[in-house]
């Protein structure tokens, strides 16, 4: 009893010390309210910046600081109160935030996927806007997407730009929308003015996405598709590493669908041939590192469906 009363005694005398702070005389007890309310605050930015385990993390701090505070309590040190209301507060507050911070984040990731999705459904229509202009080409933006996501994958691509890659390869041809389909269709040779024509959908394509902000580098496959790894592409004449990633990629994909199906001025090359003209042109028209990936794919059967 004595040593209960004792205890109290020292309780209460800690209860009422004071510290000074620029000649303002303050409560030793308001110290604990302060940590606290400084820690709360903490906790809340671990829970938004860490999410779930920021959250764990923080009912475990909590937990052990009541466990602390109530074993305070039962010991008759009674300035464990405020502490322990505090703590109380803290709680709820944590849980509160992130219950309210989970249901942001699942309503943004849910319309970032909406938003992807929706693009995506875009770039197919007009895809399939362009490849309607030639019956001989019908598919070929589409073909010439899946080559370019195989050969991103197998150039060890991840998996957010190999989805950027397909959506910049499917309107790598859009430029073709501004040439006329008695030159997109002519079975026979173009003339120099025509293939001068022809030769200027890169730019137009170029012209057309280059505002586009919804998909970022969109306007590179249309502008460089047709660029060579030895400078004497067009429209640019630019060489080599200068080329951007993806157009180096869309050049071979491009290359492949044009050889691997009908056109008005020729049949499809056979499989053999192909891979021939892949080897032959690899460090001059094409990326040799492309032409790799290219030829790896052959030898694993990718391409068996089409021999």
């Amino acid at each position: 009893m004595y040593a209960a009363t004792e205890y109290a005694s020292r309780t209460v005398s800690v209860s009422s010390a004071m510290f000074t702070i620029m000649n303002h005389k303050l409560p030793v007890a308001s110290l604990a309210a302060a940590t606290t309310s400084l820690s709360t605050i903490v906790l809340i930015c671990w829970v938004l910046y860490f999410h779930k385990i920021g959250f764990y993390t923080s009912m475990l701090i909590l937990a052990h600081r009541s466990w602390r505070l109530i074993n305070g309590l039962l010991h008759f040190n009674f300035t464990s109160f405020p502490g322990l209301f505090l703590t109380v507060v803290a709680f709820i507050a944590v849980v509160l935030v992130y219950v309210q911070n989970e249901k942001i984040r699942k309503f943004q990731l849910k319309y970032n996927e909406d938003l992807k999705n929706f693009t995506k459904e875009i770039i197919g229509a007009f895809a399939v806007c362009i490849d309607g202009k030639d019956p001989y080409t019908n598919g070929h933006s589409r073909r010439v997407a899946y080559y370019t996501k195989w050969l991103s994958q197998k150039l060890g691509e991840p998996k957010e730009t190999v989805d950027q890659f397909y959506n910049i390869a499917l309107l790598h041809d859009i430029g073709k929308i501004g040439i006329p389909e008695s030159i997109l269709t002519k079975p026979g040779k173009l003339t120099e003015e025509e293939f001068d024509l022809m030769k200027s959908h890169p730019t137009r394509g170029y012209e057309i996405l280059k505002n586009v902000s919804i998909q970022e580098d969109i306007a590179e496959g249309a502008h460089y598709h047709h660029e060579r790894f030895d400078g004497k592409g067009y429209p640019d004449g630019i060489a080599g590493h200068d080329i951007p990633w993806v157009a180096r990629i869309i050049a071979v994909a491009d290359a492949f669908d044009a050889m691997s199906t009908n056109r008005p001025y020729r049949t499809k090359l056979p499989m053999a041939k192909i891979v021939e003209e892949m080897k032959n042109n690899a460090g001059t028209q094409f990326d040799p590192t492309v032409v790799k990936a290219f030829l790896d794919l052959y030898n694993e059967g990718a391409f068996s469906a089409l021999e």
